[in-house]
């Protein structure tokens, strides 16, 4: 028997006029007030998860596009030759440049962005210059959090 079907017996059963019944029909009505409260919880710690399973998703694909970055991070750190304590200079030349500049919508408000670099081709993910992979990866990462962070329409 259900909780709705106890309490449906429940209000057949109490309806007198005795201080008793009047006092088992208060307590039902606290009960249904309390089942509606439960199913309301319930329905909102529902969204809440389905919220938190979008937003996991939605974390563990930009962690995915981070992989890009961090392994060509790690293979230009492979490539380092130790040098003993102290090294002759800190920083190699710069080998990609990347431009990023304002692009304004139609609102005032609606501030947009663009980053390239002339350096880069869409083919650079297998280059063996780990400069290419890294800033072709950085592209891609702005790309995809400002696709995620887009206000809605």
């Amino acid at each position: 028997m259900t909780d709705a079907e106890t309490l449906d017996r429940a209000r057949l059963l109490f309806v007198g006029d005795t201080q008793g019944d009047r006092l088992a029909r208060e307590v039902i009505q606290i009960a249904e007030r309390a089942a509606k409260k439960a199913a309301l919880w319930e329905e909102i710690a529902d969204q809440r998860e389905k919220e938190l399973a979008t937003l996991r998703a939605q974390r563990d694909e930009l962690w995915e596009q981070l992989t890009p970055l961090k392994d060509a991070v790690l293979f230009a750190r492979s490539q380092r030759r130790p040098m003993g304590i102290g090294q002759d200079f800190a920083r190699a030349p710069t080998c990609v440049s990347i431009q990023l500049g304002a692009e304004y919508g139609r609102e005032r408000d609606n501030t947009g962005f663009w980053i390239e670099s002339d350096e880069i081709a869409h083919t650079d993910a297998n280059s063996p210059n780990p400069c290419n992979r890294i800033a072709l990866a950085l592209i891609r990462l702005a790309y995809d959090v400002a696709e995620k962070v887009k206000p809605p329409r």
